[in-house]
C-alpha cells in the first residue's frame, strides 16, 4: 500500500451507516487498517463499517494516526483494551470515538468519559446500564 499522507477524511462502509436491520457492511479487518495505519498518517476522520476489527486494529490505527480527531469504528472485538489505550496516549487529539455494536461494557464507557472529557463518547455497550 503506498503512502497517503495527505488524506484526511476516509468512509468505508454503506450510506447507512451500522444500523440495526442494514446487514450490509464492509470485511475490513485489522489487516485493513495496518495499511490505513501505515500508509495515511495524517488523517483526521476516520470511519470504518465493519464487524471485523479488534482492539488491535483500533489501537494501531490511534498509535500512527496521531491527528484523528473523529473515529468510527464497529464490532465485538473492540473492548476496553482501547479505551484503556487511548486514556494512556499523551496529549490525545480525538475529540469524538463512535463504537457501534461493541464489546466495551458500559462500566467500562464510563470510565473511560470521566477520564476524558474533552472526548465526546458515542458507544453502543456490550450491557447497557
Amino acid at each position: 500500500a503506498g503512502r497517503m499522507a495527505c488524506l484526511r477524511h476516509l468512509w468505508l462502509g454503506p450510506h447507512k451507516l451500522m444500523q440495526h436491520g442494514v446487514g450490509a457492511g464492509s470485511s475490513i479487518s485489522d489487516d485493513g487498517l495496518a495499511c490505513i495505519a501505515g500508509g495515511c498518517p495524517g488523517l483526521l476522520d476516520l470511519t470504518i463499517a465493519s464487524l471485523c476489527v479488534t482492539d488491535v486494529g483500533s489501537c494501531m490505527l490511534l498509535r500512527s494516526c496521531r491527528e484523528l480527531r473523529r473515529l468510527r469504528l464497529g464490532g465485538h472485538g473492540i473492548t476496553e483494551v482501547t479505551l484503556e489505550f487511548l486514556m494512556a496516549v499523551s496529549q490525545p487529539r480525538l475529540e469524538r470515538l463512535s463504537l457501534w455494536f461493541s464489546g466495551v461494557s458500559a462500566e467500562g464507557a464510563k470510565r473511560a468519559e470521566e477520564a476524558m472529557p474533552w472526548t465526546h463518547f458515542d458507544v453502543e455497550a456490550s450491557d447497557p446500564l
